[in-house]
């Protein structure tokens, strides 16, 4: 998971319009917000959240919109173009592309602090994992005392899987290895729960593991 947070000024919201070669005037504009982009998993994702902004045109929520900034630098900036998702109480845009799919965008949903959703707290994480090669066989070990089942909000289809705090990964557990098995026990209910099938998606403060999800 990479992120990376700018912090803009001089916003000005052009509307977008895809292969249409039309003039166009600002709908907003002396616009303050915060412009997020960030990968996780297969996809990447922008996002644009105003705190002050003039309104000269409509806004629509679905629409799609081009942004021009200026950052904390001094630096002019242009966005990605992003849909339009929240109008209250100021205009938020957000744009979701995954790189395994042909014009595979939708749109963000506003207001996403993280790309997953904590649903459980769990203690005792123990995964089984295949070991490197040329050994051909399995490893157990216990990689945390305490994290979280998760979902995706953003991946499609979503994704569940395991979140571990102050993860003790084995050097062979790193990012991108799959077919991991994973169990826990849910603090709340004291159920066993597991994984089959992980992905290593992050393995630094926060060791995260997800299993892609059929619709």
């Amino acid at each position: 998971m990479r992120r990376h947070r700018t912090r803009l000024n001089d916003i000005r919201v052009f509307p977008h319009y895809r292969d249409v070669p039309i003039e166009v005037e600002p709908v907003a504009k002396n616009g303050t917000g915060q412009y997020v982009s960030g990968q996780f998993l297969n996809q990447t994702y922008h996002s644009l959240a105003l705190d002050n902004a003039v309104l000269v045109g409509e806004l629509h929520i679905g629409a799609t919109y081009n942004c021009v900034a200026v950052d904390e630098d001094g630096i002019s900036l242009k966005t990605h173009w992003l849909y339009c998702t929240s109008l209250d109480p100021f205009p938020s845009f957000g744009i979701v592309q995954d790189w395994t799919q042909t014009g595979g965008f939708a749109p963000l949903l506003s207001k996403i602090d993280t790309p997953f959703v904590k649903l459980e707290e769990l203690a005792d994480i123990v995964t089984i994992f295949p070991s490197l090669p040329p050994v051909e066989r399995h490893t157990q070990a216990q990689v945390g005392h305490r994290g979280w089942l998760v979902m995706t909000r953003m991946a499609s289809p979503y994704a569940m899987g395991i979140l571990v705090d102050d993860p003790s990964l084995p050097p062979s557990l790193s990012v991108g290895s799959q077919d991991i098995t994973m169990t826990a026990s849910c603090v709340r209910t004291h159920q066993s729960i597991g994984f089959d099938a992980l992905t290593c998606v992050s393995a630094g403060g926060e060791a995260l593991f997800l299993q892609r999800q059929s619709l």
